[in-house]
């Protein structure tokens, strides 16, 4: 009963993100004649691919019950690390792998202070991001490192049949890992232990440890957008997406993810990127001013945090 109950509110909830979906490019084709063209929907992939493979990560944190505020910070220094390593003369792949590498590790740093010490993810992650923000900076000195656009540039920069090998990237990566989270005892553990995670240990899942791997696993994703990034760019900036990890929470929040952890899906987070990116692209090409946007990004925000809370059928007390 109690999970027919959770698949119909999920039900409902992919019926109103695609309804809004809808009703958002109607808006911006209305208001911009270059919105609603093959070109910008290339533009929109291109876009929303790091922000959504970081997004893969954190949904799966998230449905565990935890959260992680220091996902920008680490793709900033998983950048700034490849970035270094290919200035001195180190194979790109091997750069990024380095990168990716440095990023898992961070990522248990994480899931030490969370699962070892106790400590609220909240708190333990706003406490990271401040060091790994940090860590960025002291890798570079406090500069940009620049690799240029043609250097391991097909990440980035690269198209197959017109199409990004970003975008194509994201979507290989969220079929698998909703097959990954759907299909797999594993994947159904991480739902189980969001759900209730006394009654887990109960029955003989490895909790703790689970909630380790899944802070590592988000935090390579995040260090593989910012490895996506710093393709893009051909630069590495210790200060890439700065901010960008409340657009992330936004975006999971609102396609489905609960707060409390146990309920969504990826397809939830896809459609919530979705939204998060049309929305910025067609502020901007509607010539919406800077400030108003972001105005709207902490609109969509609040929003999405509402609609958890009627999710739950409840809010503060």
């Amino acid at each position: 009963m109690i999970q027919k109950f959770i698949k119909h509110q999920n039900n409902w909830t992919l019926i109103g993100l695609l309804a809004t979906l809808l009703i958002l490019m109607v808006v911006f084709t209305i208001s911009s004649p270059y919105f609603l063209t093959p070109k910008n929907f290339l533009n929109i992939g291109q876009a929303i691919s790091i922000r959504g493979i970081i997004a893969i990560g954190l949904t799966m944190a998230m449905i565990t019950g935890g959260l992680d505020l220091s996902i920008a910070a680490i793709a900033a220094a998983a950048g700034m690390i490849a970035a270094a390593l290919i200035n001195g003369k180190v194979d790109g792949n091997v750069a990024a792998m380095v990168g990716l590498l440095g990023a898992g590790v961070l990522g248990s740093i994480n899931g030490v202070i969370i699962v070892r010490f106790r400590i609220s993810p909240l708190i333990a992650t706003l406490g990271t991001l401040l060091f790994f923000r940090g860590l960025a900076y002291v890798i570079s000195g406090g500069n940009n490192i620049v690799i240029g656009v043609d250097t391991w540039s097909f990440l980035g920069r690269g198209f197959v049949f017109g199409i990004p090998v970003s975008l194509i990237f994201f979507i290989v990566l969220i079929i698998l890992s909703y097959l990954f989270m759907r299909y797999t005892v594993i994947g159904n553990y991480i739902y189980a232990i969001g759900g209730n995670s006394q009654a887990c240990r109960n029955a003989g899942i490895k909790v703790d440890r689970l909630r380790f791997i899944t802070y590592i696993i988000t935090a390579v994703l995040a260090g593989l957008g910012g490895l996506v990034l710093m393709s893009q760019s051909g630069t590495a900036v210790p200060i890439a997406l700065s901010g960008a990890e409340l657009d992330i929470i936004a975006a999971v929040v609102l396609g489905g993810i609960s707060l409390s952890g146990g309920r969504g899906s990826l397809f939830g987070t896809f459609l919530g990127v979705l939204i998060i990116g049309i929305v910025n692209n067609g502020l901007i090409l509607s010539e919406v001013q800077i400030y108003w946007q972001m105005v709207a990004r902490g609109l969509i925000l609040i929003v999405a945090v509402t609609l958890d809370s009627f999710r739950k059928g409840g809010g503060y007390r």
